[in-house]
């Protein structure tokens, strides 16, 4: 399966970094202590990525502004992509949201008048950059003002990510979820979970590749979304290390575990992982346990 992905964004907002951490094997640390010149043009690259195979355009945030508004540089970008990601970070949507929800505001605009219908994704990227206390608390803030202020009829989807070691998961579950409706592999696997987990009760279900970054991540209707940042900070830990937990602290939270490597039935994937508040043992064994029956 072939997916047409564009990165757009003002300069410096990180989509070259994201290019070269994921799809080109780059340290991100090294990145970090050397940064990358900025993109004068639009690069054109092809990736492989789980069962998909990527076009990549990542544009020039220096031309943002020529691209939003010259209908020659929209058709060779927007023609045929199936998902255009606007990419933004922490800092500059703090300094100047209005100059950010414009840019979005327009590519949707230039999407709907030249019938590209590719789907429009948000990347919120340097959440390192938040204090980490209470950290899915402010984001969910930042989003509901995002949708206020864009008031379309209906929302965007909105991904926090970073490339800093601790939150680097963010990256690999963002371009999952935005390449998921497009991959067979994904997109199946997760239904499954969501059709068995979603009504379980204080529950969330994850899912790693070989290198065990988390790359699917499916929640139960009234899982505590702003545990998920630094939960998830902790089963990254966890899993590169192999260990063998059953059950993880997090503030004043216990969440009962149990991990199934999957990588026998399908080897884009590594650990399945089911944790919980309120399931424990025998109980969390019997869900995981379906879930692989329907992968199998």
């Amino acid at each position: 399966m072939t997916t047409k992905i564009v990165f757009v964004g003002k300069p410096e907002m990180g989509k070259t970094t994201i290019k070269k951490v994921v799809f080109e094997g780059a340290d991100p640390n090294e990145l970090v202590m050397f940064p990358l010149e900025p993109t004068i043009k639009t690069q054109f690259s092809v990736h492989e990525f789980l069962d998909s195979k990527i076009i990549l355009f990542d544009t020039a945030g220096q031309s943002l502004s020529n691209l939003l508004q010259d209908e020659e540089q929209q058709a060779r970008s927007f023609e045929n992509a199936n998902a255009i990601i606007y990419i933004f970070d922490y800092p500059s949507y703090i300094e100047n949201s209005e100059d950010i929800i414009n840019d979005i505001r327009r590519i949707c605009e230039i999407n709907k008048k030249y019938e590209f219908n590719a789907q429009i994704i948000l990347f919120l990227h340097k959440i390192d950059l938040i204090l980490a206390q209470k950290i899915g608390f402010k984001l969910s803030i930042v989003k509901k003002q995002i949708n206020k202020l864009l008031n379309l009829p209906e929302e965007l989807d909105l991904y926090y990510t970073s490339l800093h070691p601790n939150l680097i998961y963010t990256i690999y579950n963002a371009l999952s979820g935005a390449i998921g409706s497009f991959s067979e592999d994904i997109s199946k696997l997760k239904v499954n979970i969501r059709k068995i987990i979603e009504n379980l009760p204080k529950t969330i279900c994850l899912v790693s590749n070989q290198s065990n970054n988390i790359i699917i991540q499916e929640i139960s209707n009234d899982f505590d979304t702003s545990t998920i940042y630094n939960l998830n900070e902790k089963i990254y830990k966890t899993i590169s290390s192999n260990e063998e937990i059953k059950a993880i602290s997090l503030e004043s939270k216990i969440f009962y575990t149990i991990f199934k490597n999957i990588s026998d039935i399908n080897s884009n994937f590594k650990t399945i992982m089911l944790l919980s508040e309120t399931l424990e043992g025998d109980s969390l064994s019997e869900k995981l346990s379906l879930i692989k029956k329907e992968l199998n």
